[in-house]
């Protein structure tokens, strides 16, 4: 799978300041911002997770299911 640019990931044109940096950190910084986009989703998954926990247990599949865990 290809890797998508800086301004793909962000849904529009690069500002001023991020297209005047060489390709190279233009890269770098798009791996960031794919890192922690992966961070982030693995964290919000592992929270939802977790607050499943405060459901009962008969509904929780139920639940799950509802919002799409």
């Amino acid at each position: 799978m290809a890797e998508r640019t800086l301004a793909e990931q962000l849904g529009g044109p690069l500002p001023d300041g991020i297209e005047a940096l060489s390709e190279q950190h233009k890269q770098d910084l798009a791996a960031a911002v794919r890192e922690a986009r992966h961070r982030q989703s693995t964290a919000l998954a592992h929270a939802g997770e977790e607050s499943l926990k405060y459901v009962p247990a008969l509904l929780r599949g139920a639940v799950r299911k509802a919002v799409g865990l």
